[in-house]
């Protein structure tokens, strides 16, 4: 069943942002995890949803490479850096720097420009 819905190059490509996504709310669910002292309840059931949801992440990557060039694959992974952005915003209410949104820019005209020559 898998297979079959990732023959499709449009399933593939939502699956590489399923992906990105679920790295990005990873990442952010550890950084919720250090807001509580060390082995404190918070502490541990935000790390084991990190965790869990990085064993998905991890599960879908080598899913996606199995239909995916290496190179493909990783040129897609700087939109992870860009959804750090949103959750810093969303969930921690940091602020982003004109320095940041440049340096967005350039990773997301990094991306357009390695899918230009996409497989």
């Amino acid at each position: 069943m898998i297979d079959q819905f990732l023959s499709k190059k449009r399933n593939l490509y939502l699956m590489v942002a399923f992906v990105i996504f679920i790295e990005s709310l990873s990442t952010a669910m550890l950084k919720v995890a250090g807001q509580y002292p060390t082995m404190s309840f918070q502490f541990c059931l935000f790390y084991v949803i990190s965790v869990g949801i990085f064993g998905v992440d991890a599960i879908c990557w080598q899913l996606m490479l199995e239909r995916m060039p290496l190179g493909t694959a990783y040129m897609r992974k700087g939109g992870t850096y860009v959804l750090f952005f949103f959750w810093a915003v969303v969930l921690f209410h940091e602020t982003i720097t004109v320095q940041n949104i440049i340096g967005m820019g350039i990773i997301i005209l990094g991306m357009v420009v390695s899918m230009s020559d996409d497989h």
